[in-house]
């Protein structure tokens, strides 16, 4: 979709540029017709100068009706020039309304839209009523145009409410199953909430478009969907895991990657990916496939760096909450060999924003802010 919405932006930015350059050429036309008539009333001599000149550029081929008459009879001269005032005037008027519209799809979120398609429709009619009189293989071709246009924003803007209908559907699961999670265990508190915010803040650093950012803070939420099918037992054990407990949780990337295997949609297909990548290790040394450097999904790369943060300044029943200037210094520390390098440095470059993130949605308690140097 972004991909789409960029090529519209561009196209709608040279169209734009079109148009302006053809109101000026108008614009030159109703001005050279005006100061034809100040010269015919000025000096009626200059009439077959103004006609002559008007006819040479074939500006005013519609007109020959007009300029087929005697030319020396002014008052024919004068009706020929306001009618091609009044007509390239009406140009003008459209040509406007024309850039406005391409402005204001350029700068939509979503350039399919009802709205822009009720818009073409006018202009076609405009179009068809102004034109018609003077040439109407063009006052047909140009309305069929516009009318064409109009159908495919219509259909555009149909396409766009389903997506966002199954986009809206999708959040709804996401939620639940993020809440699910969450309930699972009772020590997680707002870890959902954090990394999927820290996820989203680093993707911005990153400079990625808004609606993936966006894409990745929902698809975060679900990073850890597999431990519903861990047993409670080990997910709050109070004391160190054994070797083989830990290897029963280290399953939780592939059983979260299994769960969203057949569930459609892209943000839910994203958050597949997500829940199998972010244990991965640019070093390959991670799990569950042993991934490495960028085999591992952008997207898990960044979850990566906002789980572990998370989970070192967080409570746990096996640990204290780490000092956020100690876990910063963690995460610079394994830059390259646990994490993205280029994931930490967008971390470290947006991190007062992450502290003010984690102090905002703390587990109930009042959380020190840490900003380093």
């Amino acid at each position: 979709m972004d991909d789409t919405k960029n090529r519209i932006t561009k196209l709608c930015s040279r169209l734009s540029k079109g148009v302006v350059i053809l109101s000026v050429l108008f614009s030159v036309v109703i001005v050279y017709a005006i100061a034809g008539l100040v010269a015919i009333n000025v000096k009626p001599s200059t009439l077959n100068l103004v006609i002559s000149s008007l006819k040479e550029p074939h500006f005013v081929d519609y007109y020959d009706f007009v300029f087929d008459k005697d030319m020396s009879n002014k008052g024919i001269a004068i009706e020929a020039l306001v009618a091609i005032i009044v007509h390239y005037m009406l140009y003008v008027v459209i040509l406007f309304r024309i850039r406005k519209l391409l402005r204001m799809i350029g700068r939509d979120t979503t350039p399919f839209t009802k709205k822009a398609a009720k818009e073409f429709r006018r202009l076609a009619i405009a179009f068809l009523i102004i034109e018609i009189i003077f040439d109407i293989v063009i006052a047909l071709f140009a309305f069929t145009v516009l009318m064409l246009m109009s159908a495919i924003f219509d259909y555009g803007a149909y396409i766009q409410e389903k997506a966002d209908e199954t986009n809206r559907i999708q959040e709804e699961m996401i939620v639940s199953f993020a809440e699910i999670t969450e309930n699972k265990s009772t020590q997680t508190g707002n870890h959902v909430k954090r990394v999927s915010e820290y996820s989203r803040i680093i993707a911005e650093q990153m400079g990625l478009p808004e609606s993936e950012c966006e894409r990745i803070r929902l698809a975060s939420t679900m990073h850890d969907l597999g431990k519903l099918l861990i047993p409670v037992e080990i997910l709050e054990k109070p004391g160190r895991l054994t070797d083989e407990e830990f290897a029963t949780i280290k399953k939780h990337s592939s059983y979260g990657g299994e769960l969203l295997d057949q569930v459609e949609g892209d943000i839910m297909q994203l958050a597949r990916q997500i829940a199998l990548d972010h244990h991965e290790r640019p070093d390959g040394r991670g799990y569950p496939s042993s991934k490495t450097c960028d085999e591992i999904s952008i997207e898990g790369r960044i979850v990566a760096v906002a789980d572990v943060y998370d989970a070192l300044t967080s409570k746990r029943s096996y640990k204290e909450a780490w000092k956020p200037e100690i876990a910063y210094d963690e995460i610079v520390k394994n830059s390259g060999t646990q994490f993205d390098s280029r994931v930490v440095d967008a971390f470290k470059a947006a991190y007062p924003k992450i502290e003010e993130t984690r102090v905002l949605y703390a587990d109930g308690i009042k959380a020190l802010s840490f900003k380093p140097a």
